[in-house]
């Protein structure tokens, strides 16, 4: 069946909770600010999550953000918290074409970070799967067939199919440091994605893997 990749933003006060859990999806997890409590697991600041089961959320004493990537049918409604001092904002949704996501398949449900350094541009690359990326520090620009974005602030979002090719480029005063939720083919697990196709491979720079979760759909 198709698949959407869906991020939301998640908010909760210093004395928030969700009255009721979110239904079971595929879902990464990333604490952009404060300390929260998710499903009785307590969470702080740049740690992350995979998670399957029913999702509730509540404070841990201050206000927080959670960014939460999730694999839903396409015709879903979104899922949004309810609750007292609970707001969740749907970013963005994109409908996954690029993979052939039949059921009983498994695939990689990763999120990493990449800092890309002041006044860096990488030059025409390609990636094996689609994701949503978020930027998490200074500015960045994107430039693709598909989607192109300029000045990117951080909390925004923006879209890669994986298979267009892509330009892009940080600010020459400040390096870029972004998240991005990825489906990949299985075989990538462990590995940093990414052909270059100007025919010199640069350095890896900087990254970081939270989560590598084999799933099946």
């Amino acid at each position: 069946m198709p698949f959407s990749l869906n991020l939301y933003h998640d908010q909760v006060g210093a004395d928030g909770a969700s009255s009721s859990a979110l239904p079971p999806a595929h879902r990464l997890l990333y604490v952009r600010h404060g300390r929260v409590v998710i499903n009785d697991k307590t969470m702080g600041a740049d740690e992350a999550a995979y998670c399957d089961a029913p999702l509730e959320l509540k404070s841990a004493g201050e206000w927080s953000q959670v960014w939460r990537w999730e694999l839903a049918p396409p015709n879903a409604a979104p899922a949004r918290y309810v609750g007292g001092g609970v707001l969740s904002r749907l970013r963005m949704s994109r409908v996954i074409t690029s993979l052939p996501m039949l059921e009983g398949t498994r695939w990689l449900f990763r999120l990493d970070r990449i800092i890309s350094a002041a006044g860096r541009v990488a030059d025409r690359h390609q990636h094996p799967g689609p994701g949503i990326r978020c930027l998490l520090e200074g500015t960045f620009n994107v430039a693709q067939d598909v989607e192109s974005a300029r000045d990117l602030c951080p909390g925004d979002a923006w879209w890669e199919t994986g298979s267009d090719t892509v330009i892009a480029w940080s600010s020459p005063q400040m390096a870029a440091k972004f998240l991005r939720g990825m489906v990949l083919p299985v075989e990538w697990e462990g590995q940093v994605t990414g052909t270059w196709l100007s025919g010199k491979t640069p350095p890896r720079g900087n990254w970081k893997l939270y989560v590598d979760r084999v799933i099946a759909v």
